[in-house]
């Protein structure tokens, strides 16, 4: 049987996931919190801010005393929306179309990694497009600078620049939305039920929120707390060794094992739902 090749694979998921209207909620959703964080600038010390605080209150989340609801909202929005747009495509595609699709591909194995590797892309342009939009945002309001503010210098135990804070943020929450992504996805196919996936891993972020506050030992634990960064040790040090090299080896523990899980689940599942003798690929 001829197969497809692997960049054809990857060519036709982009397209099917790019599109204008995912486009646009990103950018909404993120101007929205943007906007958020902006207000969470206001009062009499916002002078001497800049654009770096609107991204620093923007994706810093809820500390570990927090329990607004709304510092949870406005950090909860991304992951959330992320997961309506993209956690379903995997299970959507194989409820649709998966009998004819995988076989044409030639290759469980193929498809699988494909779906992987498109899950990963988009996490990295969503976060991209994300931090974008906040900054163009926040430059509405406030002052450009190439250094940050004394407010936010005042976070960091042992100082950061500006560099670091962007990297920080991208990879903790690039790696986190990734991770939970990638649960939502091998959990979405096994279930064959894209809503109970997504309601499962929201629940992660939300259990990670609640039992995360005011609790220092299993902060470094829950899933959510990875993309938190006032509850890293660099912001608040009553949380000791909870760094970024933890979180993305804790984010790659997940993303090994769902990828390890998902395979073994895919090799072996029935698309055609009925017939047990089928292509098995891979």
């Amino acid at each position: 049987m001829t197969t497809v090749p692997f960049s054809r694979v990857m060519r036709v998921n982009i397209k099917t996931v790019f599109r204008l209207r995912n486009l646009i909620l990103t950018i909404f959703i993120f101007s929205l919190i943007g906007l958020l964080g902006v207000y969470m600038l206001s009062g009499p010390s916002s002078y001497s801010s800049n654009v770096w605080d609107v991204l620093f209150f923007t994706f810093a989340g809820p500390s570990i005393q927090s329990e607004s609801f709304f510092e949870f909202i406005s950090w909860f929005l991304p992951f959330l929306m992320f997961f309506y747009l993209f956690g379903n495509n995997t299970e959507e595609e194989l409820s649709r179309r998966g009998d004819t699709i995988i076989p044409l591909i030639g290759s469980r194995r193929k498809w699988w990694l494909g779906k992987v590797v498109t899950l990963l892309l988009i996490s990295i342009v969503y976060m991209l497009m994300g931090i974008f939009t906040v900054l163009l945002t926040g430059v509405i309001f406030f002052p450009f600078s190439t250094k940050l503010s004394p407010i936010l210098l005042q976070y960091a135990s042992n100082g950061i620049s500006v560099i670091s804070l962007l990297g920080l943020i991208f990879l903790l929450y690039t790696s986190t939305l990734f991770a939970l992504s990638f649960v939502q996805t091998v959990f979405a196919v096994m279930w064959r039920n894209s809503f109970i996936a997504l309601i499962f891993v929201a629940a992660l972020m939300v259990v990670s929120w609640v039992f995360g506050t005011n609790r220092v030992h299993i902060v470094p634990w829950l899933p959510g707390s990875q993309a938190m960064l006032l509850r890293h040790t660099l912001f608040e040090p009553s949380v000791p060794h909870f760094n970024l090299s933890f979180s993305l080896f804790y984010n790659l523990a997940i993303i090994l094992i769902s990828f390890i899980v998902g395979f073994l689940y895919v090799r072996r599942m029935d698309i055609f739902k009925e017939t047990i003798d089928i292509h098995t690929g891979g």
